[in-house]
């Protein structure tokens, strides 16, 4: 099984990217926060925590920044009813605080900010998330310092404006121009603002 991954970055998607090691490129499926963390990187050595998922049709390798990342991803991949492709999208834009709060408030309609969760989806999300708060909770962090949450805002919107077809550099200026203005709005708020624009 593969544990770990170093290597130079060749080639960097939106939710993939390709990793070569000792002359072989792995592809890997990462959540929106390495794509983010890593986009200033291409050609450069960097490492990342592994999940290497094996099945009788397939194998996949899933890519996270730190264990704790990697250990929540398999967390949330083993609730019931939410694959491995599903929990990597909740995980782009939501961490453990974000899901601990959702289940504490009741807040479906914040799952269904994420592309294609809607309806039954989202309520059986948010019902095994609600079930399984006390596994969350060993994965939450300190509380976040307002700038590191204005900053999770604006990332979030980009991905969500990306998810909607808008290209990286064309999301990051209209969010960036929407939030030097307001820079207090949620993620969503900045989003109906520029497309209403």
């Amino acid at each position: 099984m593969i544990a770990t991954l170093k290597g130079k970055l060749i080639r960097l998607d939106l939710n993939s990217l390709v990793l070569e090691v000792s002359g072989v490129g792995y592809e890997v499926l990462v959540p929106f926060t390495v794509h983010l963390a890593f986009r200033e990187r291409l050609s450069e050595d960097i490492q990342l925590h592994i999940f290497h998922s094996i099945t009788d049709r397939s194998q996949k390798l899933f890519g996270f920044l730190s264990e704790k990342d990697r250990e929540l991803f398999k967390l949330v991949k083993s609730l019931q009813g939410i694959g491995e492709l599903t929990a990597l999208k909740i995980l782009s834009f939501y961490g453990a605080d974000d899901l601990h709060d959702i289940a504490m408030q009741d807040d479906r309609k914040r799952l269904e900010k994420i592309p294609k969760v809607k309806g039954k989806t989202s309520e059986k999300i948010l019902f095994e998330v609600k079930q399984n708060l006390k596994k969350l909770e060993s994965f939450l962090q300190k509380p976040k310092d307002q700038a590191s949450e204005v900053t999770r805002e604006s990332d979030l919107a980009i991905l969500a404006l990306i998810q909607l077809g808008y290209d990286e550099k064309t999301a990051e200026r209209e969010v960036k121009l929407i939030r030097d203005q307001e820079p207090k709005l949620s993620a969503g708020e900045t989003v109906r603002k520029v497309i209403t624009k």
